[in-house]
């Protein structure tokens, strides 16, 4: 191990460096000793249970608002339902996105060395959970929901011109936000069997996905000039902008006879959605201002997100009830 000093408008950052190639080797053994085809690993013929939620309840957008004390079981269960879907169609979008940057980073890359070896096994196992997300949105019989022509557009410009430092950064942040979600889902009884079997498979893999992102971006910090760092980093925090509204759009609402435009409100100013999604960014926020990510003008953005906290941020209470 070694370190690199990396520095920023809050002071010096000591970043810890491993050597690549033995971090790679450890996950590349780790992913053959665990890894799932969800094709032969998930009973698909599972019915789905018409009283169970598809997400914990506490981690719905609506959860402790007007709106939500108003809804039934059924009709709670129903958002559940779409606001899962969202989320699934959010991640197939970003696995895509990861799976192009990680090709493009295979591509400039040595074929030989154990860390473009790990590349493409996550990517392998990218594929798989698309797949898998894409299999459970059809047995639910709902569409996915698509992204905004925005995003749509750029994504196809992923892989294409992406900076290694801002594509894993992205990767971080998308994966630490839905692993948090899903930690919480997994072991929910509350929630449908099938949905929590897909949880655990996809922590047990991002687990992998998330050392990785970790220990590339760090390398990736220590060898960009600053100038290019502050610009990539506000780049990040612009995502972590646009994420969050992502995941629950307003057609969610709209697909459980809600007001969309009022529904969409009600969320955005919950104190209990606001603390919900600090957790949840928690972890990944917190290593980004470890390793001098969020300082300067990027820290602005991410104080405006609302977003900024902690890796020990706690759960909201209701959250640490179940």
């Amino acid at each position: 191990m070694t370190t690199a000093l990396v520095r920023c408008a809050d002071g010096d950052h000591t970043v810890e460096l491993r050597d690549r190639e033995r971090v790679a080797e450890r996950l590349i053994k780790a992913s053959a000793r665990k890894s799932y085809d969800p094709e032969a690993d998930i009973d698909w013929d599972a019915p789905l249970d018409p009283d169970l939620f598809y997400l914990p309840p506490e981690t719905l957008s609506l959860y402790e608002t007007p709106l939500w004390d108003r809804m039934s079981h059924e009709e709670r269960v129903e958002l559940s339902r779409h606001e899962l879907i969202s989320m699934l169609s959010f991640g197939i979008w970003s696995e895509i996105m990861l799976m192009k940057g990680l090709l493009s980073h295979v591509y400039r890359g040595d074929p030989t060395s154990r860390h473009i070896a790990y590349a493409l096994t996550e990517t392998a196992d990218e594929c798989r959970h698309s797949t898998m997300f894409g299999r459970f949105i059809g047995k639910t019989g709902l569409r996915p929901y698509p992204m905004a022509w925005p995003e749509f557009q750029l994504g196809k410009l992923a892989g294409l011109i992406d900076p290694p430092m801002a594509m894993f950064a992205a990767v971080l942040l998308v994966e630490e936000v839905t692993d948090a979600v899903q930690r919480v889902t997994m072991t929910d009884e509350r929630v449908q069997p099938l949905v929590r079997t897909i949880s655990r498979i996809h922590v047990a893999e991002e687990a992998r996905h998330i050392s990785y992102a970790r220990e590339e971006l760090k390398h990736q910090v220590a060898s960009t000039p600053r100038p290019l760092r502050r610009i990539q980093a506000s780049g990040i925090a612009g995502v972590g902008f646009r994420m969050a509204p992502r995941l629950t759009r307003p057609a969610v609402y709209r697909a459980v006879n809600l007001d969309p435009r009022i529904a969409y409100r009600t969320a955005k100013t919950s104190p209990h959605r606001q603390a919900t999604l600090r957790w949840a960014f928690r972890r990944a926020t917190g290593f980004l201002t470890d390793i001098g990510m969020i300082e300067g003008p990027s820290a602005r953005i991410w104080h405006h997100t609302g977003m900024l906290s902690t890796p020990k941020t706690p759960p909201p209470a209701s959250l640490t009830r179940h």
